[in-house]
């Protein structure tokens, strides 16, 4: 067993013991008299596992974690008589390491079961110990499907366990919420958080409150780096009021306003217009056109970069669907329909205007929370996540994890392919070179950042005859299916970055004649998300043009992206693109901070109202 090298030595020493531990419950279960076919025996011992755990946790007794070493071999029989194999060692430390409070860098974890088995074994050790647990997955599909595939395991270790879906009454929500262990989205606990705080404050009916001690994350990098970036408002009903007049004058004013000239857009997480001095000096005749109340500069700042955002940087069929006449978010990676989440205030009705539709009233926001200030008040906190690549500082001070990461199944190191001068060029090599994989019988696991990519590569691959599967995340059990067959010979399976958490690695098999080669078509923003592909992957390849996306977004303006230079010099190219995604990593953990932060003083200000 191997743990970062870079990890401080308190860390590794706390690791390498539950590392120990592991190996010891390994060779517990291979000792004892564990048979699949005797379940009255089984069950005693495992009462018995159970009542001794429960009974050091009383008496204070498992400070080593040795206890709970010893309860877990028999949670490893448990899950070979449920027929689900035997846990790995790997499996086994990484439960032991959650439990023991640990954020865990697993990889691609192969074995069968993969990291949620050793979720569910973290989360059983809790359950034994008298904790309630809160498991909390990216999408309602895992939740589901997660404890519906551990039901029987639960149920042969006396343990109690739900899942949380939407639309679920009252009653049976409350009934779901009285279970041992609770699968959930992390959006789907706050909500019902907030709604309990307003029902505790006489604002809205009795509402179910999450009362859990140990929260257990399981695609940490997913739930904490992306559902972090935006917090969960509850809104009711508000009034157009002077927002129509001034959004409406706001759309006329923004065409006076010239790109690079009076402001820049930086496309960071949350989009900022930023205003020059040209731009604010011009801003202020501008304004009295606006009605009075608009005309203070940070309001009229507000409403302008609305618009602006709208005219500029808004697309439509990507960012937003217009629908009888009502506008829809859409997720930039998934183009599924959003209608419950919330623009920024004045950003929905600048969209509606630019459309030339009714503008809408805006929503007035009741309660807001984020998963900053909601995870860290559980008393127990731990997850896991295939790569937590620049996350660790984040995890460290926002929610006093520390990393361990198991490197064990090596990952396919990526071939850059940079050499191109513009998409075209990128395109008719990306063609080609599909092509000949595919004629040699390979597997193909091809991938791309966004749904509008992925379009792009679905049409040049029909151009040229080429047929594939499409796992777009649109569908979780389709897409679940689409990856199972993807290491089929001669099979081309394209996928998008949301789809991959909806279906699991196979397991490595050294006799296999065929292995899945990765093509990522263009990089994603986060290295976690390229290290999570190509984990499903033995080899891998991933192009890129001085015309990508990432490049303009996320590099500085003054620095220049000579195309004909960067198609002689791939290694510029390559650096390039890594520079580009630590700045895009940057941007978005100091927003996420941000939003933090915002929240923490919003908290305090409520609480100082007497509304908190």
């Amino acid at each position: 067993m191997d743990f970062d090298p870079r990890a401080p030595a308190a860390l590794r020493r706390r690791a390498n013991r539950q590392a120990t531990l592991a190996a010891r419950a390994a060779e517990a279960l291979q000792a004892e008299g564990w048979q699949a076919d005797a379940l009255q025996a089984n069950q005693a011992q495992l009462t018995a596992a159970r009542t001794r755990l429960r009974r050091a946790v009383a008496l204070g007794q498992d400070a080593d974690g040795s206890a709970a070493a010893d309860a877990l071999a028999a949670l490893a029989a448990a899950c070979r008589i449920a027929g689900l194999g035997t846990p790995s060692e790997r499996q086994l430390t990484a439960a032991l390491l959650m439990h023991a409070g640990c954020a865990v860098e697993s990889g691609a974890m192969r074995e069968a079961g993969g990291a949620p088995l050793a979720v569910a074994l973290a989360a059983l050790l809790h359950a034994w110990s008298g904790r309630r647990c809160h498991l909390v997955r990216a999408s309602d599909y895992l939740a589901l499907r997660d404890c519906t595939r551990f039901a029987q395991l639960f149920a042969l270790c006396g343990v109690s366990a739900a899942a949380l879906e939407a639309d679920l009454g009252e009653a049976e929500l409350a009934r779901r919420y009285e279970a041992d262990l609770v699968y959930a989205t992390g959006r789907q606990l706050l909500s019902d958080l907030l709604r309990a705080r307003l029902a505790a404050d006489g604002m809205a009916a009795a509402a179910c409150r999450p009362a859990a001690e140990v929260a257990l994350v399981d695609d940490l990098d997913a739930v904490l780096a992306e559902e972090a970036a935006s917090p969960v408002v509850i809104s009711a009903a508000g009034s157009a009021g002077v927002l129509d007049a001034a959004t409406l004058a706001a759309c006329a004013l923004v065409e006076e306003l010239e790109a690079g000239r009076d402001y820049h857009i930086e496309r960071a997480p949350g989009w900022q217009v930023r205003f020059s001095a040209a731009g604010q000096a011009r801003l202020e005749p501008l304004a009295l056109r606006l009605p009075v109340y608009w005309r203070h500069p940070q309001r009229r700042d507000d409403i302008l970069s609305s618009a602006l955002l709208a005219r500029d940087a808004l697309q439509r069929e990507r960012h937003y669907l217009v629908q009888e006449n009502r506008v829809l978010l859409a997720d930039d990676g998934v183009l599924r329909l959003l209608a419950g989440r919330i623009w920024q205030f004045g950003m929905l009705q600048a969209v509606e205007a630019r459309e030339g539709l009714p503008l809408s009233a805006p929503p007035r926001t009741v309660a807001r929370t984020a998963v900053q200030s909601f995870l860290p008040r559980y008393r127990r906190l731990a997850g896991i996540g295939a790569s937590l690549r620049g996350m660790r500082a984040e995890l460290r001070d926002c929610y006093a994890l520390e990393t361990v990461a198991l490197s064990v199944h090596a990952e396919a190191r990526p071939q850059g392919r940079y050499g191109y001068r513009d998409a075209a060029a990128k395109l008719d090599a990306f063609a080609d070179a599909v092509q000949a994989r595919q004629a040699r019988g390979e597997a193909l696991l091809v991938g791309a950042p966004r749904t509008a990519d992925l379009a792009a590569v679905g049409r040049l691959l029909a151009a040229h005859n080429i047929g594939f599967a499409l796992a777009d995340g649109r569908e979780p059990e389709a897409d679940a299916a689409t990856l199972a067959a993807a290491a089929e010979p001669g099979k081309v399976t394209l996928v998008i970055a949301s789809a991959l958490r909806n279906g699991e690695p196979a397991q490595p098999d050294a006799e296999a004649s065929v292995q899945v080669h990765g093509m990522l078509f263009e990089h994603w923003d986060s290295a976690r998300t390229d290290a999570a592909f190509f984990a499903w992957c033995s080899s891998g390849e991933v192009f890129g043009a001085a015309s990508d996306e990432l490049l303009a977004r996320a590099l500085p303006e003054w620095l220049p992206l000579p195309a004909d230079r960067l198609a002689r010099a791939p290694w510029a190219a390559a650096l390039l693109f890594r520079l580009a995604q630590r700045n895009a990593a940057r941007q978005a953990s100091r927003y996420r901070a941000s939003l933090a932060l915002r929240e923490r003083q919003m908290d305090e200000q409520l609480a100082f109202a007497g509304m908190g």
